[in-house]
């Protein structure tokens, strides 16, 4: 019975994650129509400069000189650098892999700002195949002036502007590039020096071929450092005996079935009830700690007794800290979309493997 309510409460909070309500009318400006086509608006634009480039090298200029309608996903020159690609590193990515990258930018339908539901993570198509996910929050914050502001993020990337419209369709300009996904989760772990020690760590306790599966999954993968400043290298890992630990030293760090960005948690981004939520397992509470207005997350596994905790102990081993299973630990590398699912970056361990032991 105990674990039907936790299970109950873990589907709520799904429901309350991934439910779309009807935008009512807002105060978003009404595009201002324009009679040339997307690549002209985008040539004519310095500030797209780098990624016209991109577009005519990879011969996408032609596809955006047509009937459309097309929804341009553009990063800015600034994006681009903010993203780690200056000139000269575009100028030296493979067409093939450019082509594949430009194209996850472009959306073969028209999205005006008005018509995106109200949630997070709706999938939209590309021309690349994979799909692109826009969330709208839930909430809303007034600007001084009255009116209403509705942040629009993409894969987690912050949306700069909406609704630069065009003749044959609408540009949405971008604060970074976003990443073409990888094939799959397990894939993005193997194929990520800095979490060699995660994978080996999933691959000992038979977690690592599942994230192969449809998923979708969020892992929350602390980075190989993670591992070595609490004294577990290579061999004492490959030592550990999976008889004797519970199952979730490693089973914890990867949720399912979700798919969240750190936007979707982050300033503006839920009404203040999910600000902070808890996700309850049989076995343990997992916590999502955002500081009312940040802009960052932490990641942390609790006792399902954490509020009794929290309550009754002040003095050691507690002082008030319910992770008694490990530290909380920041997400320090977000959003790494794979087909199915998300890779968060942790820069710690939130379970440490002594506190979990089995007794004999």
């Amino acid at each position: 019975m105990k674990n039907n309510k936790y299970f109950l409460i873990a589907i709520a909070w799904l429901l309350i994650l991934q439910t779309a309500c009807v935008k009512a009318p807002d105060a978003v400006p009404q595009a201002q129509k324009d009679d040339r086509s997307l690549l002209t608006i985008i040539k004519n634009n310095y500030a797209f400069s780098m990624f016209y480039t991109a577009l005519q090298r990879t011969g996408l200029d032609k596809t955006l000189q047509g009937k459309g309608p097309y929804t341009i996903l553009v990063p800015d020159n600034n994006a681009f650098v903010s993203s780690g690609i200056g000139a000269d590193s575009l100028s030296k990515i493979d067409t093939a892999t450019l082509k594949k990258l430009i194209s996850y930018h472009i959306i073969p339908m028209s999205v005006k700002y008005a018509g995106i539901p109200q949630t997070i993570d709706s999938p939209y198509p590309t021309v690349a195949g994979p799909v692109v996910y826009l969330s709208v929050p839930l909430n809303s914050a007034s600007a001084p002036s009255g009116s209403v502001i509705t942040p629009l993020h993409i894969n987690g990337v912050v949306v700069n502007k909406t609704d630069i419209a065009a003749a044959n369709g609408y540009i949405i300009a971008l604060s970074r590039v976003l990443n073409y996904p990888a094939a799959s989760v397990k894939a993005y772990l193997l194929n990520s020096p800095k979490y060699s020690y995660f994978t080996q760590a999933l691959k000992q306790f038979g977690l690592l071929d599942k994230l192969d599966g449809a998923g979708p999954f969020v892992v929350m993968a602390p980075d190989n450092n993670a591992f070595i400043n609490n004294g577990i290298d290579k061999t004492m890992l490959a030592a550990i005996d999976t008889l004797r630990y519970k199952k979730f030293l490693f089973s914890a760090y990867i949720l399912s079935p979700y798919r969240f960005f750190l936007s979707d948690f982050t300033k503006d981004a839920q009404p203040p009830n999910l600000y902070n939520p808890v996700i309850f397992t049989p076995d343990y509470a997992i916590t999502i700690f955002t500081p009312f207005g940040g802009s960052s997350a932490a990641y942390g596994i609790k006792s399902l007794d954490y509020q009794t905790i929290e309550a009754k102990f002040d003095n050691p081993p507690y002082y008030g800290n319910s992770y008694i299973y490990g530290p909380q630990a920041n997400i320090a590398d977000p959003d790494h979309l794979a087909a199915n699912g998300v890779v968060h970056g942790l820069d710690g361990m939130v379970i440490i493997p002594d506190s979990v032991k089995n007794h004999k």
